[in-house]
């Protein structure tokens, strides 16, 4: 599964300095985030969700990509 932040985060007009600030995280994590070079810890994704405003983890998620 892909996390599909960069889509979320550029359809709401954020940059990832916003999101950065927003979750507690460096601008850089949001970049390896949004490349899926590491994966979000717990914490962080808690605060991802909580950010895009869901209840679901799988609507950060791209269903379709299988890893």
């Amino acid at each position: 599964m892909k996390l599909m932040l960069r889509q979320e985060r550029i359809s709401r007009g954020w940059t990832q300095q916003y999101v950065a600030e927003k979750v507690g995280i460096t601008k850089s994590a949001i970049l390896l985030l949004e490349t899926g070079k590491t994966k979000p810890s717990y914490e962080v994704l808690v605060k991802l969700l909580d950010l895009f405003d869901y209840d679901d983890p799988r609507k950060l998620f791209d269903e379709e990509t299988s890893e």
